[in-house]
């Protein structure tokens, strides 16, 4: 279903509308005003807290359509996470791209990789799938490790430039530029995948995730569905990838295709926020992150000689949270009445039946 301009714009402002209007404003406006507060009064910790809130609600987003809208879990996306981080650095080490067409191009490289893999994996169904993204995940890391053009094991780091060229070439100090930029991938990314899920595009994935025979059987193509959630899934995970290259300014195999920190960090995240809706992976996100890095600092801090006690601390938090409350939290506040249903939830709109078949 292609959409007019003043569909997508008429679909949009109904959103801007009401309780939930102003919900949105106040968590924009807010977002907005915290780097500036968090720089005049010199705090860095939560600065960096809040940009790596921000990147993990634009990969737990794009994990979620793929996995929660379209029901394939996926414990791989550290692929199109390096990938993308990769491409962002290769291109701005050895050609000398602005990183701002390099996390773009970082996206589209990650899109194709995507492409490449389901066309094996999506042959695969429920836990095979994921054991199957896990694999391709862990051969990727050994590819890039033995990649000497890449860097290798030792990795690659831009060179340092002078000021004139920090807008061109991304290299900021702090977390807070980086912030802003975060914002407006995520802005730019909510807004594409709600005129994705409000089509009839939307409406099939979900289908699938419900049965996937059943859909086979009013004409959906899942195969064509699933690459089409996976190409999407995967361009902004790359683009995720590629923030965290111009933010971080050195990248190794072992950092950026993690099975832990990449994968399944973010499936936490869209998982603790609540799978099944839209604003659930943002949600999860913001309460995990905070929680990870608070733990991480406190380990190192009180037990310095054992570092990587966090995660087995987060694991008992995180078992805690998500045996108390299995629909994730936005779904938990939902199911207790504490928020309405119609505040979170971003469900197909009432297309026509003609529209759908």
């Amino acid at each position: 279903m292609s959409l007019k301009i003043s569909e997508i714009i008429d679909l949009i402002r109904r959103q801007l509308y009401g309780t939930r209007g102003i919900i949105i404003s106040l968590i924009s406006l807010t977002l907005l005003i915290l780097p500036i507060i968090f720089w005049r009064l010199d705090l860095p910790f939560p600065a960096n807290t809040l940009l790596l809130c921000l990147l993990y609600s634009i990969l737990a987003m794009a994990w979620n359509i793929l996995a929660g809208y379209t029901g394939q879990i996926s414990f791989g996306h550290a692929i199109f996470f390096g990938v993308g981080a990769y491409t962002t650095m290769i291109l701005m080490l050895y050609y000398g791209v602005t990183p701002w067409i390099g996390m773009f191009i970082g996206g589209i490289i990650a899109a194709l990789t995507g492409l490449a893999l389901g066309f094996p994996l999506f042959r695969l169904r429920s836990h095979w799938f994921t054991l199957a993204t896990i694999a391709a995940s862990e051969i990727f890391k050994l590819v890039f490790i033995s990649w000497k053009w890449v860097g290798g094991a030792a990795g690659l780091q831009p060179p340092i430039v002078p000021s004139e060229l920090a807008l061109y070439y991304l290299q900021y100090a702090g977390p807070y530029i980086y912030i802003y930029i975060a914002l407006g991938i995520l802005g730019i990314e909510i807004i594409a995948l709600y005129l994705i899920i409000n089509s009839k595009t939307g409406f099939y994935l979900q289908a699938i995730r419900e049965d996937e025979y059943a859909a086979m059987s009013m004409g959906i193509n899942p195969f064509k569905y699933k690459m089409i959630a996976m190409l999407v899934s995967a361009f902004f995970t790359g683009i995720g990838g590629g923030l965290y290259t111009v933010r971080y300014r050195f990248i190794d195999p072992f950092a950026v295709f993690d099975l832990i920190t990449i994968s399944v960090y973010i499936a936490v995240a869209g998982i603790l926020g609540g799978i099944y809706t839209f604003i659930g992976p943002i949600v999860g996100a913001f309460i995990f992150m905070p929680i990870t890095e608070y733990v991480r600092a406190q380990i190192v801090v009180r037990f310095p000689r054992y570092y990587g006690l966090h995660v087995f601390v987060l694991g008992i938090i995180l078992a805690i949270i998500t045996l108390s409350m299995p629909e994730g939290v936005v779904g938990w506040l939902e199911k207790k009445g504490l928020i309405k249903r119609e505040l979170t939830l971003f469900n197909p709109s009432k297309l026509k039946e003609d529209e759908i078949i």
